[in-house]
């Protein structure tokens, strides 16, 4: 029932209408529409106040993911080695002690060992499956959190996460002889303050959704991957400079910069109520109300009256009653309402649930990047640094694709009678049928000189992630996109957390059997780009409400 209202949704329920309704000036025709309370939204200077914060939002969000970008684009590489430092370094301790020099290390080119590369495969795999798990966990409390107290003091609990992180993570590598490397392991616990990463971002897509509209949103979505790519190709660049140096430097100055950057959240309007509701019920209705869309708000209180007492007359609070004379069964029920209910609007819809799944897989798929730079590294014999630096050459494709590639196809080559929506679909296919294919030739690559146009080929795809999420946007109202982003952040953190485990396993298979069989995990998740690209052709986007729309205004009218 639920695809099927929503696919029924009329004109003020879609993202791309006005978000103020003009009004016929006569009064003409207005008998049969049902009249929304008179709001914010309804006055003309709110249009002023929209505009103003949505540049601000965009500014600040813009400066954001710049700089947690630049941030981790220092780290990746550096952390890399001086974990590889490490485990070398302890290895040889135990195996021959003379290999290791008068300062404490152990020549890289020794380090390339299958030992060393599985341990290190290891801690990186765990440490980010740890880090998915506790994510995915926190991602929904926080996702209701934002919804019921905003999105700006929700994100601004992320701070104290952030720092912790990396001050344990810092301290952790530079007593290595105190700490053990696998320590690293136990810095995901910081993530209970704020939800980190996952739910921070989930955020801010949230806030970014909040003040824009389905004409724009694929343009916005495609101006932060470039923003994300151009940091990445510059500060990768430069960070693989600083690490033949001392990896050390990078290291640190990219803590810095992600904390200025996540500083900015101070600057930050508060975009819940930015812009008018365009429902005709209750003005906001997302993750803090405790039922779906098609279960009014008074039925449920009545509901709940047997289970949190007499709440009739009393709004929800963000607080769970108090069960000491409740049985286990009116605790599960109330938990479920609270936590798990408002998220049902989901699976009444096939097009989204197809959508999501993609999600899933594409983030499966993606777990292999992860250990790119150490398989070039080991499989060609190249330093970390010269491996970091032909990883960061990606964004000179995946820049232009984006710039030009995409907005040519869909202006100049394909059919103008297109709706946006149905070109961003034929694009996601072209996409991931790229990834499917490059991501392949990465894995079987005897050579550089076959690698490198493999990447490329992958590059070519790079757009398949937000494509894929502007197609998804358009398939619910405004009210439920708060819970759209968390479940898609939920998906690709439980995504996370299964690569992480299957990936490292797979990688490490194939760096004992060497050889050939190092590609193993490229290999695998090209089959897995595949699965996505089954679901991706396979979905069909839903017929449009334009004939309702007529009728309706012919039923205005009085003639029909």
């Amino acid at each position: 029932m639920a695809s099927v209202r929503h696919e029924s949704l009329d004109r003020e329920d879609r993202e791309d209408v006005p978000f103020l309704d003009s009004s016929d000036p006569n009064g003409a025709g207005q008998t049969h529409r049902h009249v929304p309370k008179p709001s914010i939204g309804s006055r003309p200077e709110a249009n002023v106040s929209a505009d103003a914060i949505s540049f601000r939002l965009k500014v600040i969000l813009f400066s954001m993911i710049l700089a947690v970008e630049v941030g981790f684009a220092f780290l990746d590489g550096p952390m890399v080695r001086i974990m590889e430092s490490i485990a070398c370094r302890q290895y040889f301790a135990v195996i021959d002690p003379t290999q290791i020099g008068a300062d404490g290390q152990v020549p890289e080119a020794m380090c390339k060992i299958g030992e060393v590369q599985a341990e290190l495969a290891a801690v990186k795999g765990y440490h980010m499956f740890f880090d998915g798990t506790l994510s995915a966990l926190l991602a929904i409390p926080y996702g209701l959190l934002a919804d019921r107290h905003g999105r700006k003091s929700t994100l601004a609990l992320s701070l104290p996460g952030f720092g912790l992180n990396a001050l344990l993570t810092l301290v952790i590598l530079w007593f290595s002889d105190f700490f053990p490397l696998r320590a690293l392991w136990f810095t995901a616990l910081t993530w209970l303050l704020g939800g980190g990463p996952v739910v921070s971002f989930a955020i801010i897509w949230t806030m970014m959704a909040d003040v824009t509209n389905e004409a724009e949103r694929a343009g916005i979505f495609f101006q932060f991957a470039i923003v994300s790519m151009g940091a990445d190709f510059v500060t990768s660049a430069f960070s693989s400079y600083l690490m033949t140096l001392n990896p050390w430097v990078p290291l640190v100055i990219g803590f810095i910069i992600i904390m200025a950057g996540m500083m900015l959240i101070l600057l930050l309007p508060e975009t819940k109520h930015a812009l008018p509701s365009r429902q005709e019920g209750p003005t906001h209705v997302e993750l803090s109300d405790l039922t779906n869309d098609t279960e009014p708000t008074h039925l449920h209180k009545q509901n709940e009256a047997d289970i949190n007492g007499d709440f009739e007359d009393k709004p929800p609070s963000w607080s769970i009653p108090s069960y000491s004379h409740r049985s286990l069964r009116a605790k599960f029920r109330a938990n479920y309402r609270f936590y798990l209910k408002p998220y049902l609007f989901i699976l009444g819809r096939k097009p989204v649930l197809l959508l999501l799944s993609a999600f899933l897989v594409y983030r499966l798929s993606r777990g292999s990047s992860w250990f790119l730079t150490q398989y070039i590294s080991t499989r060609y014999a190249w330093t970390l640094a010269q491996s970091n630096f032909l990883v960061a050459c990606r964004p000179l494709v995946s820049i232009p694709l984006f710039l030009f590639g995409l907005p040519y196809l869909k202006k100049r080559v394909l059919n103008p009678r297109l709706s946006s929506t149905e070109k961003d679909l034929w694009l996601a296919r072209r996409s991931i049928f790229c990834l499917t294919l490059g991501t392949l030739g990465i894995g079987l690559s005897p050579s550089v000189a076959t690698l490198i146009p493999s990447m490329i080929v992958q590059c070519l795809g790079s757009g398949f992630v937000f494509l894929t999420r502007s197609l998804i946007t358009t398939l619910v109202k405004r009210d439920e996109t708060a819970r759209l982003f968390t479940a898609i952040e939920i998906i690709q953190s439980v995504g996370n957390v299964v690569a992480s485990l299957s990936i490292t396993t797979v990688f490490q298979i194939g760096l004992r059997l060497g050889g050939f069989w190092i590609g193993l995990a490229w290999m695998l998740t090209s089959t897995l780009f595949c699965l996505v690209g089954i679901s991706i052709w396979s979905f069909r986007l839903p017929p449009s409400p334009t004939p309702a729309v007529v009728v309706e205004d012919y039923d205005e009218d009085g003639r029909a």
